[in-house]
């Protein structure tokens, strides 16, 4: 059986796969470019989780970005699109601060889609991470999300438990929850697949 690993390090030549991911997925206009997400990395090294296979390449991601509240909120009200996130707009974590986290670009490479391992190993990361600031004391405010496929939706609304918010301009569905009910649906997801 192949040997999955989570991963928290990444270089462009990661962010470069990530994004050849996405392009088998979503619009041209909804893909941050590898460099930009590069960017957001070097702002802030805890705002990408990834899961690498035996070869060391990457094959899923997903981006776990703290925003800034005006920010998060023209997302929300579908002023703006996610590709246009620029870094000066991601935020550091300070211990005990809060923050508004937006989840995006959930991808996994197309050999890998519907393999039930590297669903699980993506989401362990997301639940390390969200372990990761809770121990830091730090407090979530509202977790956002985009998903712009049947398969972003699902994760959204059974797996995450959040709530629909409005459909937008660019063909995809805004979802949303207060973040200590997004991090108690965290902690049971936690229970059920285990560290």
């Amino acid at each position: 059986m192949e040997q999955l690993k989570i991963e928290y390090k990444f270089t462009l030549e990661d962010f470069e796969t990530i994004e050849n991911i996405e392009h088998s997925y979503f619009p041209n206009e909804n893909i941050s470019p590898a460099k930009e997400c590069l960017k957001w990395y070097e702002k802030n090294n805890l705002s990408c989780i990834g899961v690498r296979n035996s070869n060391n390449q990457i094959i899923a991601s997903i981006s776990i970005l703290p925003l800034k509240k005006e920010v998060f909120y023209d997302i929300y009200e579908n002023k703006m699109n996610e590709a246009d996130v620029k870094y000066e707009q991601i935020e550091e974590y300070k211990d005990n601060n809060s923050y508004y986290i937006y989840l995006s670009s959930i991808s996994i490479d197309k050999k890998y889609r519907n393999n039930y391992k590297v669903i699980t190993t993506l989401l362990k990361g997301s639940i390390n991470l969200f372990n990761m600031l809770e121990k830091r004391n730090i407090k979530i405010e509202k977790v956002m999300a985009d998903a712009s496929t049947i398969h972003g939706e699902k994760i959204c609304k059974k797996l995450l438990k959040m709530n629909y918010i409005t459909n937008t301009s660019h063909n995809s569905k805004i979802y949303c929850e207060d973040g200590e009910d997004f991090i108690n649906e965290m902690k049971k997801l936690d229970c059920r697949y285990g560290k």
